[in-house]
């Protein structure tokens, strides 16, 4: 159940910043480096398609930054807009953050992870190009190889909001 709290006496003011129309535009404004390195998208999570709740970015007024939920808790504060955050916004933050930490400190961190040394290569068949599906695979396939079997579970968002582009984005 959302929780709704109001921050000052009077109401917000309405959001102006131009949305992104295309998943290329997306791109280019969160990431103009990789957009210019880039080539073509394969796939998105703006596009609709079947069995997945993605939203198209023509439903929604998605504004994209480059420090995604630092510049719009910031933005809604200092400018009086409304923001409606998920438990996965924060989560997705913690993880990326993990990550960061996890990858500068790969050598000393894996003895907590894994038993083999060096790096093993795991293998993911799809007949299909859907790269979220391979993403899932792709975390079954580690889930088997790391020493404790419920880190899977702990990475993976299960609140009440999770959706399965969320399971994806965490999954990756």
């Amino acid at each position: 159940m959302p929780v709704t709290f109001k921050v000052a006496k009077h109401e917000a003011e309405k959001w102006w910043a131009q949305k992104a129309t295309t998943p290329g535009e997306f791109l280019e404004r969160t990431s103009p480096r990789d957009y210019r390195r880039s080539k073509r998208i394969v796939q998105s999570s703006f596009e609709k398609l079947p069995f997945y709740d993605m939203h198209d970015l023509q439903d929604r007024h998605i504004t994209p930054s480059e420090n995604g939920l630092v510049r719009a808790i910031f933005s809604a504060y200092s400018s009086h807009y409304n923001l409606v955050l998920r438990p996965e916004d924060v989560w997705f933050s913690i993880l990326s953050q993990l990550g960061f930490y996890v990858n500068a400190h790969a050598e000393e961190l894996r003895s907590y992870f894994v038993s083999h040394e060096g790096q093993k290569e795991l293998t993911v068949k799809s007949a299909i190009r859907d790269f979220g599906a391979l993403a899932m695979a792709m975390t079954e396939q580690i889930q088997e190889n790391v020493k404790d079997p419920e880190l899977r579970e702990w990475i993976m968002p299960a609140f009440s909001t999770t959706t399965t582009s969320d399971k994806i984005v965490s999954a990756i």
